[in-house]
């Protein structure tokens, strides 16, 4: 193996590849379609608004030809828009890229916000001493990630990798077509590399520029940088609740149950989205300066399938637009705002039906079922949940007023904890209102509401707290008001003292849960939780360079005590969760694995799963035999310490053609002979 400082250098290195590369494929073909427009944008608002435009132009791409089979012409068409761009723009089309090192202050904001958002991913999916190892939640919902980039590099539309032989169904899945097509266009890349450290850097740079860009074209520069701030920084009031408990206060993110800003990148249909929906804030400011409807089409060609890339940010765009419209008709009898968002919410919901046709099944009406169960579970507040039972076992009109008054509570906790220095949002609110009342902040004023009322109101199907996402929507939009009341205050103080006393301040009040986040995850009692172990990488090579490509391997399904073998972390990825990483790993797919996945998405999986259960109990070697022919198994991939009942291969069937420390390969040998 290399050393660890070599390949760490290896993969930085390789991000510089990846940067042009990034460049060719969103930059240029934004900067293309942006076109004459350019003349009413400097410099940075040209790059964020043609990465941005980019994007969703390489996946509109990527479908149409995908589609359509023509996937071959995507690198042709490529360069055919480059060499047009180098024409058109000669020296001017990278040109304005050069701004984002001439602004210091930006640059540096930049810098640390990619280093505080991107370390949630970075160290997964690494060479380690003992394997590739994954922190937190990565080697399940990041593995999910790359396993449907492979998938999408082979095949389109996409197939579910997960379970062999169904289509993708009720999964939002844009921006892992993003990461996919990428991905095989450029397969020299490591899609671990791609997916936890080169889109990372990429997503959290447009994520600060698109919110830097937006906030000083709506307010100025200085409320510009405080916006970035909070758009990267700012996270809840959780290490408050440590420290009135007595723990070390760096933490406690989701104290008050949602996850804040700086770890969204965990979440990469979240972060594009957002990033999109910034960008939509800003094109609403330009449509509103003049009314062109260059800045509305633009609206609608990154809006219209929004949903597909995250359901929240679809629903919250549309919610604004109508509300915003519905404005614009009261105040000025204009229609065009209000048509727009309609037809954004046809647009939207119809694709959504298109990827996810049971979408709506998945909304559960539960009100303040989020700020009842953080009360209990998060705080730790049984004093709260007995009152409210005995009020509720009187039930007059006195106990229902405290009833009340108990809802009213946890509610205000669960949004000013979770809200956290963002709270001075209200100041920068309050002078936003005070003022002439515009489009764009019903536009930014509704999309909050629709982001919390979503909160109090529902649940998520499958994984109840899935919906709590909406919030990060919310603490984006309330980020930027946040900064306009900061610069506001900042400008009513009149000693320079005075002023870096209170910039200090909210620093301070805003960062310990985001630095919190590196010590949860990587501290000095900190481990990952999950490995792959370079056996099983041995392994899994094996199966890639001895069988055929659309081979089928049988895995056994995951049981929740297997990682009661083992007493220390990192457990062996089959112990820890139920993953996809025998596909991502062998590039073969796997039957059936992902269990908790397929559940969220709606597939009836469980006989297969019950069938499954059954081979590996051993008992019944005829239906073993059927099972295996039924299923098209061309092999059975275990980790040793899988192996409970011992596997006969005569019996089953099978014969052994691949054994290490860790792992046993086990070929099934069709009728008439091997395979």
């Amino acid at each position: 193996m290399n050393s660890g400082i070599g390949l760490l250098l290896v993969t930085f290195l390789r991000l510089f590849v990846f940067i042009p590369l990034a460049l060719l494929v969103f930059y240029v073909p934004g900067r293309v379609l942006i076109g004459n427009k350019d003349k009413d944008l400097d410099d940075l608002e040209i790059v964020a608004l043609s990465m941005t435009t980019g994007v969703i132009l390489f996946v509109l791409s990527a479908i149409f030809l995908g589609l359509l089979n023509l996937r071959f012409l995507s690198l042709i068409i490529l360069l055919v828009i480059l060499v047009f761009a180098l024409r058109r723009y000669r020296g001017r089309l990278f040109k304005p890229l050069r701004a984002v090192f001439t602004n210091k202050i930006l640059l540096v904001l930049l810098f640390l916000g990619i280093l505080i958002q991107g370390f949630i991913n970075f160290p997964s999916g690494f060479w380690y001493k003992e394997g590739i190892h994954f922190w937190s939640s990565q080697g399940h919902d990041g593995l999910w990630h790359v396993s449907l980039m492979e998938e999408i590099k082979r095949n389109f539309p996409p197939g579910n990798p997960l379970y062999p032989g169904h289509g993708m169904q009720n999964y939002h899945y844009a921006s892992d077509i993003l990461m996919g097509e990428f991905y095989r266009l450029f397969s020299f890349f490591n899609p671990l590399d791609l997916y936890f450290r080169y889109y990372p850097v990429l997503f959290s740079f447009l994520i600060g520029l698109n919110s830097f860009v937006f906030a000083r074209r709506k307010w100025d520069l200085l409320t510009a940088y405080w916006g970035v701030f909070f758009a990267y920084f700012c996270g809840s009031f959780g290490y408050i609740y440590l420290i009135l408990k007595g723990r070390f206060p760096l933490g406690g993110e989701t104290v008050f149950w949602a996850s804040q800003n700086n770890t969204i990148l965990g979440n990469p249909p979240h972060a594009l989205a957002i990033i999109v929906l910034t960008m939509i804030f800003f094109l609403l400011l330009l449509w509103q300066k003049d009314r062109k409807n260059n800045w509305r089409n633009l609206i609608f060609l990154l809006g219209a399938g929004l949903m597909t890339f995250k359901v929240s940010s679809g629903a919250v765009l549309v919610a604004g637009l109508i509300g915003a419209g519905t404005w614009l008709i009261i105040k000025e009898k204009r229609f065009s705002l209000f048509r727009l968002g309609v037809i954004l919410a046809i647009t939207n919901f119809s694709l959504l039906k298109v990827i996810s046709p049971s979408a709506e099944s998945f909304l559960i009406f539960e009100p303040l079922w989020f700020p009842r169960t953080m009360m209990v579970a998060k705080l730790d507040n049984v004093e709260w949940i007995l009152k409210k039972q005995h009020y509720l076992s009187i039930g007059n009109w006195k106990c229902w007023l405290r009833i009340i008054q108990l809802e009213l509570t946890a509610i205000s906790i669960f949004i000013v904890g979770n809200s956290g220095a963002r709270l001075i949002g209200l100041v920068g609110c309050w002078r936003s209102f005070k003022k002439k009342i515009n489009a764009v902040d019903v536009f930014l004023g509704v999309g909050m509401a629709a982001s919390l009322g979503v909160i109090l109101l529902f649940v998520q199907k499958g994984i109840t707290y899935n919906l709590i996402q909406f919030m990060q929507i919310y603490f984006h939009i309330f980020g930027f008001y946040a900064a306009a009341g900061v610069v506001y205050l900042l400008g009513r103080l009149k000693r320079n003292r005075a002023k870096i006393l209170l910039g200090l301040a909210v620093v301070l009040l805003a960062v310990p849960t985001a630095i919190g986040n590196l010590f949860e995850f990587y501290g000095p009692d900190r481990k990952p939780l999950a490995r792959v172990s370079w056996a099983e990488v041995e392994a899994f090579d094996w199966v890639k360079n001895n069988t055929p490509q659309d081979a089928l391997l049988l895995t056994k399904p995951f049981s929740g005590n297997a990682h009661f073998q083992y007493s220390s972390l990192p457990l062996p990825i089959y112990s820890w969760y139920s993953t996809s990483y025998v596909f991502v790993f062998s590039n073969r797919y796997a039957f059936l694995t992902g269990e908790e996945q397929l559940e969220i998405t709606g597939y009836d999986y469980h006989e297969d799963l019950e069938a499954a259960r059954d081979f590996f109990t051993q008992k019944d070697y005829d239906f073993n035999r059927r099972f295996l022919d039924q299923r098209k198994i061309d092999y059975i991939y275990l980790h040793k310490d899988e192996i409970i009942e011992p596997i006969n291969e005569e019996t089953n069937g099978l014969k052994l053609v691949f054994e290490n420390n860790d792992a046993k390969i086990y070929q099934v040998i069709k009728e008439g002979g091997e395979n």
